[in-house]
């Protein structure tokens, strides 16, 4: 396509200006909106000033007033009587219309009321002037939105802040870290690196200790290899401590003159330290040269305050321990007030034979009393020892005693229940969780049935949705769709076009790379129809423009639909942008009218008249629509499958496949998302799926039943649409649902109205899609999906009907997703937690938490290894390495940026406490300005236009090209009909209230062919100028071809020897044995003027019903005949061109080969070579 071209192109579709004429009035006449937009002042003539509405009537009043203004073109709105609906999903609410503002009242609701209240008393400390002032919040909506995401993240702080607490904190509490060791520990800690003893109940790091030199005196040195033998042991017998020096008050000098009594006493005890002879015995003046050893008190005086600095804490036993100990070997291993005693020296020294005079028996004898039990209860005596009839000063004089002579240790209270309270919650919180992993686990290998799928014979709607794609991706999900295994008579690929939008990297706009693609003539422009769109304000006023033909790929050829939102004329930047949610409903909406026979916008009429007469499919056959993106490439055998698994139950009304990456090498930022796609697209679905409620059936990939098999609707169902349709999105809440997760509520819509159907996962349909490549356009994504998780999960939480009970619940797993969503952050806070404490060993590691994800990712191991999906286990540890990102850095950048969006032009001031007041800064624009009609009596207009089989004119006035592309669809040589001069002379005709002849197309005779665009069709007819033909002699046909056209439109019909490339819009079979009975230079079309009298249009031959033979009564009544050679000027000689067949010549060739011809096989090239043979 040429430059020129090319740039008319884009102004058309950009700009959609429309010029005025010499007259002022519109070039394009009575096809500015087709059939059934008229020239105003033409029907005022013909009508003796008395004005004729057409079906689009109301429109043109209201929409007229495009007038020249210095720049640019205004539009301009033209007050209406008000009139009624004439139905649809509604929305418009009530309106006040003013002059620049539509003014709104909404209830505000008591749960609304509450959280306003609580977003307030959050924010009371951010006044509004400071946010408008210092935060460029101008608006009030603004300013309510930014104050509920500070609240929300109130919120999400607090949960935190508990979680942290119960993990970490309330441990601390209830159990605080105590420095204390087992004899065990002790044992084993006993390297030159690190070497720990213990000496009377105290634990002691000698590590540095026994590398010091100049321990002992002059005479005996301590060499660092003697030390090191009191590492891993208890060092009691190496310190040992007289009975009179630690009891002054109970040992008397009588008793013990010289200080000799110490435990254990020789010859009484059998069980000695055998450690005690290798060790130096540090007795009190047994070295005179020594002053250290010359002193009685010895250990207090020098051994304590020496090893201060080396003590690390205590030694603790267990109590299990001690009471084995004192039942079963019957040793006085004792416990008061959680201290541990060892009085076994002290029994075996009174009950020695040696014993005379009761040398050693100095405590008091209640107490001795109490320590001859005979094992009686257990090892603690706290409440005997506290029932001891004696005073306060015995009792402490007798406690000091044993503390400082068998005092050993603690009992351990870290496997006590305050301590382990904490433990056990995340234990018990682990089984939940492994529980659901282990399901999770299971079901990702039971849900693979490997089994070939059937070939069904469903009709199904393939929607692909394009915004700012390039043109690589669209191509391979065309491409994807195109040559899946699925016969191309039950599939229709319908692609949606958002706005005249260049994306990034593009050199095209989205819609001239989509009709690239298609083979569409790059200067076929067909007439925009407008339609109400998913917006606010006059935005609900759009424009789309539907292209529609056959694609072919690999041999496959499969029937298409395009709809291009090209947008208002007045409208400068992202013409014809909706959203994805907009273009969603466009489909739904569509269907939901068809299955209900309601009113229809010029639009979706437009859309039901090329599938319906075009393409040849009635909508009404379709059951589901298949929605996918523009950027996903769908493996050949999903569609059977998924199609498959709903045949088998009725009660699904969605589905989806596994969706995994098809760019994942291309950079470290699609690497990280590999695994990640594979545990929230494949795991969790197929966990979900078992309680028959994915919770998001992404829009990449899923399918959704249009009704149930009885006939009514699931996801045209009017409570769906209406929900989905929200025009006012004026909340922080409703933000994120509907502008930025349309898809998961789209799902949670379909949970919520029809709680007993299924929404279901598949793993063995699967697709591919593009990630993000980019690390800013992945932080883009993942806040769209983080945030609208969180609300659509806080929606579901309060469905009424979820299957489960408790714990086993799709409640319960929802409310799981939810806090786990929230809290994610949390998991990171609580590792660096762990590794400090480690470090810095302020508290005990929780090796609970640590086997925990040990185990949780370790599942997820073994599946790859069943799998045989050995790739998957780097993948894994590539997102562990990128886990920071994923826990932490994209949940609080989502959090902080959740009122993140635009706000359009409406602005939200709230009244008197009942009513929310929405006041819209927009252009006036009435949504009854859109007209709607039945489809019945538009195809009955159509028919009586003698179009119902023809394709939209070309509206391009400059088109001309005659440019040969390898990718034309079969639609573009018919998208705009050539007319034969034949027809063109026979255009002209005599208009009531002149004497000047006037052209059907607005050109007058003898003006250049330049006035007028000879390709237009006699599509656009008028209905009044075939009157002024043989009006009375067509009522009967009119009559009859409605009445039968209604009937076959209504009813599902069954499908007879269709192949997707013979549809009417292609030719017509009676038509072509009428060409080839009458003679070789005649070309007649549809609907033409023929001579004093009209032909209605040929029998309509598609898919659905069989070709009439030669002669039969066609739905007009008329029957069928070969056509007459019309000869004169109404005949277009093959002669006329000396060496170059005509594009009519060309057109009834290709027909002639296409009757004979096996059209499972037949290419585009052999249909070529044919030609080249026949014209030489």
């Amino acid at each position: 396509m040429s430059n020129g071209r090319k740039q008319q192109y884009l102004e058309l579709e950009s700009n959609q200006s429309v010029s005025t004429n010499m007259n002022g009035q519109d070039k394009d006449g009575i096809f500015a909106r087709g059939v059934g937009f008229e020239d105003q002042n033409a029907s005022d003539a013909h009508d003796d000033g008395k004005q004729r509405q057409s079906m689009f009537g109301t429109l043109r009043n209201a929409m007229a007033g495009r007038q020249n203004a210095g720049a640019g073109e205004k539009l301009s709105a033209i007050k209406e009587k008000p009139r009624q609906s004439m139905g649809g999903t509604g929305g418009e609410g009530n309106m006040e219309k003013g002059n620049h503002e539509h003014i709104e009242a909404v209830e505000i609701t008591r749960q609304r009321k509450l959280w306003v209240l609580f977003t307030w008393m959050t924010t009371f400390w951010a006044p509004s002037p400071l946010l408008s002032w210092c935060g460029r919040m101008k608006r009030p909506d603004v300013r309510m939105a930014w104050r509920e995401k500070v609240a929300i993240c109130a919120i999400v702080l607090l949960l935190w802040f508990i979680l942290l607490f119960i993990i970490i904190g309330l441990g601390l509490i209830l159990c605080p870290k105590q420095n204390v060791w087992t004899m065990d520990d002790v044992a084993n800690i006993n390297t030159p690196k690190k070497s720990f003893m213990s000496t009377r109940g105290y634990v002691y790091d000698i590590t540095d200790f026994i590398k010091q030199t100049g321990h002992g005196n002059a005479r005996n040195r301590a060499r660092p290899d003697q030390l090191s033998r009191y590492a891993g042991f208890d060092t009691n017998t190496s310190f040992p401590i007289t009975a009179r020096a630690a009891c002054p008050d109970l040992v008397s000098a009588e008793r013990d003159p010289n200080y000799l009594i110490q435990y254990p006493i020789s010859g009484a005890s059998t069980n000695v330290d055998p450690q005690a002879a290798v060790y130096f015995q540090h007795k009190p003046q047994t070295d005179p040269t020594s002053e250290e050893l010359s002193s009685r008190e010895f250990y207090w005086k020098y051994f304590e305050p020496g090893m201060e600095n080396f003590k690390k804490g205590g030694v603790v036993w267990k109590m299990d321990w001690l009471n084995s100990m004192y039942k079963d070997q019957s040793t006085q291993w004792l416990v008061i007030n959680k201290e541990v005693f060892y009085i076994q020296p002290y029994i075996d020294a009174i009950n020695y034979a040696g014993n005379h005079n009761d040398t050693y028996n100095f405590l008091d004898s209640r107490f001795e009393a109490l320590l001859n039990r005979g094992g009686y209860g257990t090892a603690d005596i706290t409440e005997d020892w506290l029932g001891i009839n004696w005073d306060a000063a015995t009792q402490q004089r007798n406690y000091d005693c044993i503390k400082r002579l068998f005092y050993v240790g603690k009992v351990d209270e870290r496997q006590g229940v305050r301590c382990l309270f904490t433990n056990y919650m995340l234990v018990a919180f682990a089984c939940v969780l492994m529980l659901v992993v282990l399901v999770k686990f299971l079901t990702a290998l039971q849900f693979s049935t490997k089994t070939p799928p059937t070939n069904p014979e469903k009709f199904v709607v393939c929607q692909v949705p394009c915004y700012t794609e390039d043109e690589e991706s669209i191509l391979k999900t065309i491409n994807s769709l195109t040559e899946l295994d699925y016969q191309s008579t039950y599939k229709l690929l319908f692609l949606i076009c958002d706005g005249n939008i260049v994306g990034s990297g593009n050199e095209k706009p989205t819609p001239r790379i989509v009709l690239d693609i298609l083979g569409v003539d790059p200067e076929y422009d067909p007439p925009g129809r407008d339609y109400l769109a998913i917006a606010e304000g006059s935005r609900r006023h759009n424009i789309g423009k539907v292209y529609s033909g056959l694609y072919e790929y690999e041999g496959n050829t499969i029937p298409f639909i395009v709809v291009v939102k090209v947008g208002t004329p007045d409208e400068a930047n992202r013409s014809g942008n909706r959203g994805k949610r907009d273009s969603q409903i466009l489909l739904m909406s569509f269907f939901n009218k068809v299955h209900f026979n309601l009113p229809m916008t010029p639009l979706e009429l437009e859309i039901y008249h090329q599938m319906r007469h075009i393409l040849g499919i009635p909508p009404r056959n379709y059951e589901y629509l298949l929605q996918v993106d523009a950027d996903t490439e769908v493996m050949p055998d999903s569609l059977a499958r998924l199609v498959t698994t709903c045949m088998g139950d009725r009660r699904i009304a969605g589905i989806c496949g596994e969706t995994m990456l098809g760019n994942e090498n291309t950079s470290w930022t699609t690497m990280i998302q590999v695994y990640e796609y594979f545990i929230s697209h494949h795991m969790a679905k197929a966990f979900e799926s078992l309680f028959g409620s994915v919770t998001c059936l992404p829009g990449c990939f899923s399918m959704f039943r249009l009704r149930t098999t009885d006939g009514k609707p699931l996801l045209i169902a009017k409570p769906v649409l209406e929900a989905y349709s929200e025009l006012h999105v004026d909340t922080l809440h409703k933000k994120n649902l509907l502008s930025l997760g349309e898809d998961r509520y789209l799902t949670t819509l379909m949970m919520k109205h029809f709680p007993r159907f299924k929404l279901k996962f598949i793993q063995d349909a699967k697709c591919k899609t593009i990630a993000p490549e980019k690390w800013s356009v992945l932080m883009s994504q993942r806040r769209r999906w983080i945030n609208s998780t969180i609300h659509n999960l806080a929606e579901l939480m309060f469905l009424p009907n979820m299957c489960g009970f408790c714990c086993f619940s799709m409640r319960f797993v929802v409310f799981l997703d939810l806090f786990g969503t929230l809290t994610m952050p949390c998991t990171l806070i609580y590792f660096a937690y762990l590794i400090y404490a480690a470090v810095r060993n302020i508290a005990d590691v929780g090796y609970i938490s640590l086997i925990l994800i040990g185990c949780i990712y370790g599942v997820q191991a073994i599946i790859f290894i069943l799998r045989r999906e050995w790739q998957h286990v780097g993948w894994m540890l590539i997102y562990l390495l990128a886990y920071p990102l994923w826990s932490f850095v994209l949940p609080v950048y989502s959090f902080w940026h959740m009122d993140d969006f635009s706000w359009g032009n409406t602005r939200v001031v709230v009244g008197d406490g009942k009513r929310k007041i929405i006041i819209e800064d927009d252009k006036e624009f009435d949504p009854d300005s859109i007209p709607q009609r039945r489809w019945m009596e538009y195809e009955k207009e159509l028919a009586m236009a003698g179009v119902l089989n023809a394709p939209p004119p070309n509206m391009n006035p400059n088109a001309g090209s005659t440019k040969e592309d390898d990718r034309l669809s079969l639609y573009s040589s018919q998208s705009g009909a050539h007319l034969s001069r034949a027809e063109s002379s026979m255009a002209f005709t005599q208009m009531p209230g002149g004497n000047t002849p006037q052209s059907m197309y607005g050109a007058m005779p003898g003006q250049p062919q330049s006035m007028f665009d000879p390709r237009l069709s006699v599509a656009m007819t008028n209905p009044q100028m075939m009157a002024m033909q043989q009006q009375q002699q067509q009522n009967a046909i009119y009559d009859n071809a409605v009445r039968q056209s209604m009937a076959s439109s209504s009813g599902a019909m069954t499908p007879m020897g269709y192949d997707p490339r013979l549809s009417t819009a292609m030719y017509n079979p009676q038509m072509q044995q009428a060409s080839v009975h009458s003679s070789p230079h005649s070309t007649i079309h549809q609907g033409s003027f023929i001579g004093e009298g009209w032909m209605p249009p040929a029998t309509n031959m598609s898919m659905y019903s069989a070709a009439p033979a030669a002669g039969s009564v066609d739905i007009y009544g008329s029957q069928a005949m070969p056509m007459q050679d019309l000869g004169g000027s109404a005949t277009h000689s093959i002669h006329s061109s000396m060496f170059y067949p005509t594009d009519d010549q060309i057109v009834d060739a290709v027909r002639r080969i296409l009757v004979n011809a096996d059209l499972s096989t037949t290419t585009k090239k052999a249909i070529r070579a044919q030609l080249a043979q026949e014209f030489n």
